[in-house]
């Protein structure tokens, strides 16, 4: 799938948001890894690999943010 120059921007900014809303969170910020999304992307494993722990989330943001 090829996203237009503004669906980036929009992906960007909410990315950017989640990011902004974790930090502002602190250790209050939990992630998870539920059947349903699990389900919907169509792996393999049952278990999306960046909703493993917060750390995987957060870097699998940062980098999503970075390819935008």
């Amino acid at each position: 799938m090829t996203l237009t120059t503004q669906e980036k921007a929009v992906v960007k900014a909410l990315v950017e948001k989640e990011l902004a809303d974790i930090k502002k969170l602190g250790d209050s910020f939990d992630i998870v890894n539920s059947p349903f999304l699990s389900s919907i992307s169509r792996t393999k494993d049952m278990d999306i690999e960046f909703l493993k722990t917060e750390t995987l989330y957060i870097k699998f943001l940062e980098d999503l943010i970075q390819k935008l």
